[in-house]
């Protein structure tokens, strides 16, 4: 998988490291070149790039990239502006870094529904967490086994659990299901306003957005997501 983070700081060279670690490809751009020759060895490619210029930003291979992370710390005006930029050219998974509550809001506001708070998302899980397609969070139990929290894949909306089959198809315990609002509110990875239910009907219909919360081996929760 193919990986653009920009903003090498403490958070997001950790989070370009352990991606080019996992044998990923990661792209990691910063405006600071001590920054890029700190990390030209444990980042797949690093490059000077001003984030909040829109030609330079057009310049990077978007629609071949899996997600960008925008993990700017010390300037909100540019994480803002750049988060907006990628955005309004359709990127098609975008990640926020927070810094703190008003920060986070914003990157709401204008649209990007998963924002990451180091504080509660540490480099490393955000790391395992982009392995897997329409994962919001994955928390790792052991090197085998984990919870993972996943939008229902497209090709599964409006079908009922009770035709998915998740135990006897892809071997994992279905722990819940996170329903999303009805209208009007954004999602995002913190989803508070969700409505948990852990009898969910196999029989109801499964929305756009909710979330399925399911248990078992990493490799049986990546064949789900790539089913």
């Amino acid at each position: 998988m193919k990986y653009i983070v920009i903003g090498l700081g403490h958070f997001g060279s950790k989070l370009a490291s352990h991606l080019t670690s996992m044998g990923h490809e990661v792209i990691g751009i910063d405006s600071h070149y001590e920054r890029l020759d700190e990390f030209k060895d444990s980042i797949t490619t690093v490059m000077k790039l001003d984030s909040t210029n829109l030609n330079s930003i057009k310049s990077l291979p978007l629609d071949d990239t899996d997600a960008i992370i925008v993990s700017i710390g010390d300037d909100v005006g540019a994480s803002v502006l750049t988060c907006s930029i990628l955005k309004n050219l359709k990127v098609k998974r975008i990640i926020g870094r927070a810094i703190h509550q008003e920060h986070q809001n914003i990157l709401y506001q204008i649209g990007i529904e998963e924002v990451v708070v180091p504080l509660e998302d540490s480099a490393m899980h955000v790391a395992s967490m982009l392995q897997l397609k329409n994962t919001l969070r994955l928390t790792e139990l052991n090197e085998d086994y984990a919870v993972a929290e996943i939008v229902v894949p497209p090709k599964y909306i409006g079908h009922a659990l009770d035709t998915l089959n998740i135990s006897e198809r892809f071997k994992l315990k279905l722990v819940g299901v996170e329903i999303a609002p009805k209208e009007g509110t954004l999602t995002s990875v913190f989803r508070r306003n969700f409505k948990v239910d852990m009898s969910f009907d196999p029989y109801t219909p499964l929305g756009e957005k909710d979330v399925l919360v399911l248990a078992g081996k990493i490799v049986d929760i990546k064949r789900f997501t790539d089913s």
